[in-house]
């Protein structure tokens, strides 16, 4: 399946007011050690260039597992990954640790190695991540746009930046439901939170498929009720599975929650399964 381009009313439209169309709350003040990398001094700025088939742009928003957590970086063997940082909208060479959600060095993500994988095996020849994960995030934080931090928000600026930095949509890839499993959220509710952040992905970047992984593991406990609610979304047409976060046991995961190398390079593995069965023609 092609990288989807989007544009048109949908994006023009700002609920917030258009002095605040790419504004991002400070999740900080809310939600402890959640400020964004950004430190630039090592990172090189590159074009967009030419996207076609061939190149994937993937979103990727969740809660810990999917900001700079794992404890060292990862190095790509392929040169053609780049992130779009959705603080300044400009497009930077992609390393670890990745620009735009919390965590910092020494640390690193999943997200390279999908990205390194998705070209090694020859999916595609060019990987942009646009990374807007927040560490310790519920989904109702996210599908509430008047809760603070404000993180509904974010999917507004999100679509902004990557339309005003001229980039279509592979997949969008929902990986969350860690707090939730803490907070003892019920089934209903996860379920209805989640798809009104769908909802606005829609919204925000008309036609990009929404890919939702199985993930509630919480230091040793898990939570069939949000499982249910994150597998009962998927309709395999708009929204489809994503990667089986439940697999990764805990050799594969530091404290028995987040993950370490050899979880992270088992979720990357997941993730691109996943991305390529969701994408198939």
């Amino acid at each position: 399946m092609a990288s989807m381009l989007f544009g048109g009313a949908g994006l023009a439209y700002n609920r917030f007011t258009a002095n605040d169309a790419y504004y991002i709350y400070p999740s900080a003040g809310v939600i402890q050690h959640t400020e964004p990398y950004l430190d630039l001094s090592d990172r090189v700025e590159v074009e967009r260039g030419d996207i076609g088939d061939r190149t994937a742009v993937i979103v990727v928003i969740g809660q810990s597992l999917s900001v700079n957590s794992v404890p060292s970086p990862y190095v790509p063997v392929n040169a053609n990954i780049d992130q779009l940082n959705i603080w300044d909208g400009k497009i930077y060479r992609a390393k670890d640790p990745l620009l735009g959600i919390n965590g910092g060095k020494p640390g690193g993500t999943w997200l390279l190695r999908m990205a390194d994988k998705l070209i090694s095996d020859g999916h595609y020849d060019r990987v942009i991540l646009v990374p807007m994960g927040v560490g310790n995030t519920r989904v109702g934080q996210w599908s509430d746009p008047n809760l603070e931090p404000y993180l509904f928000r974010r999917i507004n600026t999100v679509g902004l930046r990557m339309r005003d930095a001229g980039l279509p949509c592979t997949a969008i890839m929902w990986g969350q439901g860690e707090s939730d499993t803490a907070a003892n959220t019920s089934q209903s509710s996860y379920a209805d939170s989640l798809q009104k952040v769908i909802a606005e992905f829609n919204r925000a970047i008309p036609g990009c498929p929404v890919l939702v992984a199985q993930e509630a593991y919480y230091y040793g406990n898990t939570s069939p009720a949000i499982l249910a609610a994150q597998a009962g979304v998927v309709n395999n047409s708009t929204v489809f599975a994503g990667e089986n976060v439940e697999l990764i046991g805990p050799s594969g995961r530091y404290d028995n929650t987040h993950l370490n190398e050899t979880g992270a390079e088992q979720r990357a593995s997941l993730a691109v399964a996943a991305l390529m069965a969701a994408l198939a023609d």
